[in-house]
Order: structure tokens, then C-alpha cells, then sequence
């Protein structure tokens, strides 16, 4: 089980600064199990078995969702996100994805633990050994997300300093800055099918029907990492400034 309390605690500071801004949106963090059965709820469906669901509400809709899906055993979490296509290109897609990047560390879990104990037979002498099982905590420490377009790579690649072994090498041989990176040269490197016409529900059924699309390409963003936590807090300010209220 997880403990989402701390990053709820954030979620609500965060919050507070949306509802400066817009009124009437706020944003909820909680169990998947919350959330699946609501309705007017846009969540990503192809993700299985998501845990944790951060959403944007306008009154009782959520317009806008982050989905997760925590791997214990990497300390690592999976984000896919949804638009409501009614709300698409008022920014809530990068703001949504940068509250959670902020909150994602402070998520907990336990873990088994066990120690090998030796002691000293009083008896016999003789050493015996047995194992101490117990918990410790553990926290999320890195965001993984599968981008499916250029758009979604420069936008975490730009925004929220994500990284790729290959793109990262291609960065480098091309001698492009992150900072300065545009669209142009993230589809030199990753190929793009045009969906610019199509609803995101259009594409997203393309996906699944054509091979051809291309794989997603694998981004990874280190919570561990000051100045990518400080990017992500710049972008989260940056972006505010730019959403459009309802």
C-alpha cells in the first residue's frame, strides 16, 4: 500500500497558487479506485492497473489527469497523461505534469527487509544464525514516461530536463542545448506520424490500430536531481502564468 498523505500536502500548496490564478479549477490527488467509477473523470485508459490519479477539476469534472503506476522495486513511477479534448491547449497537460514531478517524491511505500543475526549459543558455544524480517520506507525517485509524438519529448525534455541514453547522445553530437531545443529538431530524431487533425481519442485509437506509428520513446526524469526539481518548479510558475481559465 502507498501513502500518498505528504504529497498531499503538497499537491495542496501547489493548489493554492492554481486557485489565485483560476477559481475555479483545484486539484485532487488520490487512489485510482477513487476516481474509476466517477464520472466525467479523462483518464488515460491504456495504462493497466494504474495506483494513483492527480486530476484537475472544473466543478465536479476532471478535465485533465496524470495516471501512475509505481514499480517498488525501482523506486520508479509511470505517468500518462489526458486532456479532456473540450480543454485541450490551455496549458493543463504541462502544468498537471509538473505538480506531479513536484509531489511524486513525497509518495511512500514499505518494503520487506531482512538482516542475517548471529549470536552466540551459551549451550554450545557455537554461532547460530537466523534471519529478521522487517519494513523500511521507501520513496519514489524517478519518473518514467513513454513519449509517443516529438511534441510530448520536447516538452519533457525541454521543460522538465528528462533524459534518454540515445537522445542524449544526439544532443550532443549535434551540439544542441536543451534550453534551446525546438520541435524541428526532435523530429530529426524521432519519426512523426501527422495526427495534428485528429481528436486525441482518434489518435490514441490509430495507435492501437497501426504498427507503423512508431515506438514510443522512453524519457526518464531524476527526482534526486536539484536542478532537475528546480526546471520542473520554473516550468510549474512559468506555465501558471499561461493557463487559460475556464
Amino acid at each position: 500500500m502507498f501513502s500518498i498523505l505528504k504529497a498531499k500536502e503538497k499537491v495542496a500548496i501547489l493548489n493554492t497558487e492554481l486557485q489565485n490564478k483560476c477559481k475555479n479549477l483545484s486539484l485532487e490527488l488520490g487512489f485510482h479506485a477513487e476516481f474509476k467509477n466517477r464520472p466525467n473523470v479523462s483518464i488515460y485508459e491504456n495504462m493497466k492497473n494504474p495506483q494513483i490519479i492527480l486530476c484537475l477539476n472544473l466543478g465536479t469534472q476532471c478535465v485533465s489527469s496524470i495516471a501512475c503506476k509505481i514499480t517498488k522495486s525501482t523506486r520508479s513511477m509511470e505517468i500518462s497523461s489526458k486532456t479532456h479534448e473540450s480543454h485541450e491547449g490551455k496549458k493543463y497537460n504541462t502544468l498537471m505534469r509538473a505538480v506531479i514531478l513536484l509531489v511524486a517524491s513525497s509518495i511512500e511505500y514499505n518494503v520487506a527487509k531482512s538482516a542475517i543475526k548471529t549470536s552466540k549459543s551459551k549451550s554450545r558455544g557455537k554461532n547460530k544464525t537466523k534471519k529478521a524480517m522487517g519494513k523500511t520506507k521507501k520513496t519514489v525517485n524517478k519518473i518514467i514516461s513513454r513519449s509517443i509524438n516529438p511534441i510530448s519529448t520536447l516538452l519533457l525534455v525541454k521543460y522538465f530536463n528528462a533524459h534518454n541514453d540515445d537522445f542524449e547522445e544526439y544532443l550532443e553530437e549535434n551540439e544542441i542545448d536543451k534550453r534551446k531545443l525546438t520541435l524541428e529538431e526532435v523530429k530529426e530524431f524521432q519519426q512523426e506520424v501527422d495526427t495534428e487533425d485528429m481528436t486525441s481519442s482518434e489518435e490514441l485509437a490509430f495507435m492501437e490500430n497501426n504498427d507503423s506509428y512508431g515506438e514510443p520513446l522512453l524519457l526518464t526524469v531524476k527526482l534526486t536531481d536539484a536542478d532537475t526539481m528546480k526546471t520542473i518548479k520554473d516550468t510549474f510558475d512559468s506555465t501558471l502564468t499561461k493557463v487559460v481559465c475556464p
